[in-house]
């Protein structure tokens, strides 16, 4: 089974790694996890250099199936968000 990384290891590891409170860490991982939402929301693109960049994407509408009874239907389009990562990371992760 794959691992999990959740904000309280990262906490953690931050904890371990600079010493400061679990608390203080804590805000400040959710501060910077909101300044990356409030971005996408006004469709701005989060460049993190040798990271990579979070992008607003805007799904189009389309045509689907319903499940129920095999009749077409026309599915919403909506907006979401892609993480493209950076050359450095990709580097990284296949070294």
């Amino acid at each position: 089974m794959k691992k999990t990384l959740t904000k309280r290891e990262i906490v953690k590891h931050l904890h371990e790694e600079l010493g400061f409170s679990a608390r203080s860490l804590s805000r400040v991982v959710d501060q910077i996890f909101e300044e990356i939402k409030l971005a996408l929301e006004r469709a701005e693109v989060v460049k993190i250099v040798r990271f990579g960049n979070f992008e607003p994407y805007r799904r189009p509408s389309r045509r689907g199936v319903s499940p129920k009874d095999g009749r077409p239907i026309e599915i919403k389009g909506r907006k979401t968000a892609v993480f493209r990562p950076s050359p450095t990371l990709k580097d990284f992760i296949n070294s």
